[in-house]
Parts: structure tokens; sequence; C-alpha cells
């Protein structure tokens, strides 16, 4: 899911169907970072990749052919995207100030430290998928499997979707001025 928003972002604000050739910024090497990479280096995007966990971070670059930056260089890299993969309120006024990406699409919870950093990203001219439309996915397949109403082609068929419902929130952002976090709040 949050591979497929990812792409969408991309889609929306660089005008490409495709990740290759560009520099995709990985904050953690968890298990939603390392299916972001390795999606996205199959499609021939490069990647740096960053973790509290040095080790973790080299083994997903090792897998997937990227480089390990440091915790405090990835939110400042110049890269096409910043994937916050691992960490909450990470941005700030301080750290949106220095990012030198035009997407932020992740996977972490709760990526904007307060509701005005949200404006803030809008304001740098910054793509933003709010975490909790990106990162469904996990919640598509829990509900799928809880109410047990398919399988795991339904799963795929829903997380198809969030694609979808940010491309609406991105529409409504574009046409109403709003920023796509308070939007998508609103949706909610």
């Amino acid at each position: 899911g949050v591979f497929c928003g990812l792409k969408a972002a991309v889609k929306r604000a660089l005008g490409k169907d495709s990740l290759q050739g560009l520099h995709i910024a990985l904050q953690g090497a968890g298990s939603v970072a390392t299916g972001v990479a390795l999606h996205a280096a199959q499609e021939g995007a490069r990647l740096s990749i960053a973790d509290v966990d040095q080790a973790k971070a080299q083994k997903l670059a090792d897998a997937c052919g990227g480089r390990v930056v440091s915790p405090d260089e990835i939110m400042t890299l110049e890269a096409d995207v910043l994937s916050p993969n691992a960490l909450g309120a990470i941005l700030t006024e301080q750290s949106i100030a220095a990012l030198r990406v035009p997407v932020v699409a992740g996977g972490a919870n709760n990526q904007l430290a307060t509701p005005e950093d949200g404006p803030r990203l809008q304001q740098r001219g910054i793509l933003y998928a709010p975490d909790y439309v990106i990162n469904a996915g996990g919640i598509i397949n829990v509900c799928t499997e809880y109410l047990g109403d398919g399988d795991a082609s339904l799963v795929r068929d829903r997380i198809q979707g969030i694609p979808v419902r940010l491309e609406e929130i991105w529409a409504e952002s574009q046409a109403s001025g709003r920023d796509p976090a308070s939007v998508a709040d609103a949706m909610a």
C-alpha cells in the first residue's frame, strides 16, 4: 500500500509513471521500508537508506543496491521522495524548512508534529501523502482477515484503492487551497 501510494505521489508531483532513475530517501529499514525499497529498486530507483540500527540499514541497502546514510542526513538529502517509515513527529517547522524533496510519502505514523506542519509543507510546494491514508494497507488486511469477508485478492484490490483515495485528497486540496493533511482529516 505504501509503495502504491508513493507511486501515486510521484505521478501527481513529478508526472512520472515509473520510479526509474528517481532518488528515494528512506527513513527506516523495517518491514514497511523494506517492502518499499525492494519494489522501488525493482523499478530502477536509486535509494538512500537511514536507520538507527546501522546493520539493519546496511542489510537493506545490500538487498536493494542502495546506500546507507546517517539518520541525521536523511531528512536533508536532495531527492525526489522522502519516505518516512520509522519515527513519528519528524515533520516540524525546522525539518520542513530543511527538506530538499518535492514529495513526502511514507508509512510512519503521525509524521506531522503539529497541525500547522501540513500547511508548511504545502507552502513549500511539497506534496504530502497523509500517513494514515498511505499506510492503510495494514488495517485493510487485518480488517479483511478479522471480518472473514475475503481472501488475499480482495485485500490486494482494496489496497489498490489507496492511490485513488490519495488522488481524491490531492484534488480537493488543489481545488480548495487546503493542505492534504487537513483535507484527509475532514474526509475522515
